[in-house]
C-alpha cells in the first residue's frame, strides 16, 4: 500500500514537473520571438537613420554630426565630390519654390551677392544658410559668391564699404542678388529682381531649410 502511494506521489510530481517545463518552454520561446521582432525593428530603424536614398542619391549622416553627406558628380568630373547638406530632403518637400525660375535665374551669372538687412538682426543660422547656398553656386555654376548687406553707411550711421552693399537693384544679366530674410512662410521666390530665400518668422533656422531647398534644387536632386 505504501509503495502504491509513493508511486502515485512520484507520478504526480513528474506530471507537475512536465507541466512546469512546458510552461517555461512556451515563455522562453515567446521571449525569443519578442526579442527577435524588437531587434529586427530596431535594426531597420537604425539603418533608416544611418542611410537613405533620395532621387538616386545616397545620403549618409555627416561625420561632423551635423547634416548629411552625399557624393555628387560636378560637371564632367571622373570622381564624385563629397557635399554636405544640413537638412533631410524628405523634410523640405513642403517648401514652395519656382524650380523653372530658379534654374533660369542662376544660369549664366558670374557674380552672386547673398545679402540681408542688418536691421533684421539675423545671426548664426543665416550665415550657415548663406554657406549652403554658396556651395553649388561656386562648385557647379562657377560663380563668384559674396556676402553683403542691404543698407549703406548713411542709413546705418556706421562705416560700411560700398562694395559690401547690394540690393535687388543690383541684379542684372550677369549678376544675381539673393536676399535672406524672415517672413510669413518658408519659401524661395522672386521679388523685385531678387531671389528671396525666406524662413517663416520668428524661427531663423527656417532660413537654413529654405536655403537647403534651393541648394538641392540647383544641383538637380529636388524638383
Amino acid at each position: 500500500m505504501s509503495d502504491e502511494i509513493n508511486n502515485a506521489v512520484e507520478k504526480k510530481k513528474s506530471e507537475l514537473s512536465q507541466k512546469k517545463l512546458g510552461i517555461v518552454t512556451v515563455v522562453a520561446i515567446g521571449m525569443l520571438i519578442f526579442m527577435f521582432i524588437f531587434l529586427f525593428n530596431a535594426s531597420n530603424s537604425s539603418v533608416d537613420r544611418l542611410y537613405f536614398e533620395y532621387n538616386g542619391i545616397k545620403f549618409n549622416p555627416s561625420k561632423t554630426g551635423v547634416g548629411f553627406d552625399m557624393q555628387f558628380f560636378v560637371n564632367d568630373a571622373s570622381y564624385p565630390t563629397l557635399m554636405t547638406v544640413r537638412n533631410d530632403p524628405r523634410e523640405l518637400e513642403d517648401i514652395s519654390i519656382d524650380v523653372d525660375y530658379v534654374m533660369d535665374v542662376v544660369s549664366g551669372k558670374n557674380v552672386v551677392y547673398i545679402t540681408e538687412d542688418p536691421l533684421d538682426d539675423l545671426r548664426g543660422p543665416t550665415l550657415v544658410a548663406a554657406r549652403e547656398i554658396a556651395i553649388p553656386l561656386s562648385l557647379l555654376y562657377g560663380a563668384e559668391v559674396n556676402k553683403t548687406l542691404t543698407k549703406t553707411s548713411e542709413e546705418l550711421d556706421v562705416p560700411i564699404e560700398e562694395q559690401f552693399v547690394r540690393t535687388c537693384e543690383d541684379s542684372d544679366d550677369t549678376t544675381l542678388v539673393i536676399w535672406q530674410r524672415l517672413g510669413d512662410e518658408t519659401a524661395v521666390f522672386e521679388e523685385n529682381g531678387c531671389l528671396i530665400v525666406q524662413g517663416k518668422s520668428p524661427d531663423e533656422m527656417e532660413i537654413i531649410r529654405a536655403a537647403d531647398r534651393l541648394y538641392l534644387t540647383m544641383i538637380g536632386i529636388m524638383s
